[in-house]
């Protein structure tokens, strides 16, 4: 029972984010008609919300019909540090949820149905539906705040001097990267609907464009974070001699992945594996499976760095 109503703690999360409950509640405890006003929402409805809500975690009930946030539901207030309040947003919209009810289909036929459920391959859908397409360049944004800090606790990039975030969404990783090289300039690059939306650097130049086909040139470190995985392998080759054309001789690539352990063992990337066979037809790697791709696009793999966190990294030097 617990794994079945898994899908509504879900959804009953995602829902906080939605109706604004955090910023509603704002550091204290409030009342569920306040809070209800707040939200413009049904006052007996989201009493009833709230006290779901409090058996998940995400608020208490502090007295009767007085809720307050939790440590849990502050990470779903929008401008927390650790927020994932858009990433359970876009997890649990349309886009990834329709697609997640056939995921028997996706077992049987050995690839994604997102594109049969949607209609159109998934990143047309988010195009179509903007809102929902923002939500989900913001949830990975959310994913890069989370990992951003572990990544320039883990590796040094103040020896580089031009660092090309490629795939970038809104910079965040980028910006902790810079953060450690005082003498580095950064690009951004991802879809022109993507970096439409991100926030102005000086340190920084926005550069729109398509990975498959071409990245910026001369880079002395580029940066892919959570793009292998969304491709099938002969796709992810693409993406990689993209960025070997573009990049120029000795330069560093540091692939931020979440990597399968070398033995089978419970993993959460396992987790991860199978939404990226419901919705993309990509998948989690081993380090020994990204060094076979990156050697087949011209790198030769260096090193992997665990953070301590979801993600690894894999550095590798263009021969």
């Amino acid at each position: 029972m617990q794994m079945l109503m898994g899908m509504w703690v879900a959804q009953i999360a995602a829902a906080v984010a939605r109706l604004g409950i955090p910023e509603a509640i704002d550091g204290g405890a409030r009342d569920a008609d306040a809070i209800a006003r707040a939200a413009e929402a049904d006052p007996a409805a989201l009493y009833r919300f709230l006290r779901a809500a409090a058996t998940a975690g995400l608020v208490v009930e502090t007295e009767p019909r007085t809720f307050a946030l939790t440590p849990l539901g502050e990470c779903l207030r929008r401008n927390a540090p650790d927020s994932v309040a858009d990433f359970l947003i876009a997890e649990t919209a349309p886009g990834h949820w329709l697609p997640w009810g056939r995921l028997a289909d996706a077992v049987k036929r050995g690839g994604e149905v997102a594109s049969e459920t949607l209609g159109v391959p998934v990143w047309s859908y988010y195009a179509q539906h903007a809102e929902e397409g923002l939500a989900f360049a913001r949830g990975m944004g959310n994913l890069s705040a989370m990992v951003s800090h572990d990544v320039a606790r883990v590796y040094d990039a103040s020896r580089f001097r031009r660092i090309v975030d490629v795939g970038g969404s809104q910079g965040i990783l980028l910006r902790a990267l810079l953060a450690q090289a005082p003498d580095a300039r950064g690009v951004l690059f991802d879809l022109p609907e993507v970096v439409a939306h991100a926030a102005p650097d000086p340190r920084i130049e926005i550069v729109s464009g398509d990975f498959f086909t071409d990245c910026p040139t001369g880079g002395d470190l580029y940066v892919l974070k959570s793009i292998l995985h969304d491709w099938p392998d002969e796709r992810c080759d693409v993406i990689l001699r993209s960025v070997h054309r573009a990049a120029p001789a000795g330069a560093t690539l540091l692939l931020v992945e979440t990597i399968l352990p070398p033995a089978p063992q419970p993993s959460p990337v396992t987790f991860m594996d199978i939404n990226m066979l419901v919705m993309l037809g990509g998948r989690e790697r081993t380090a020994e499976e990204y060094g076979a791709m990156l050697q087949r696009s011209g790198f030769a793999m260096q090193r992997v760095i665990p953070t301590g966190g979801l993600f690894g990294l894999v550095e590798a030097v263009k021969i």
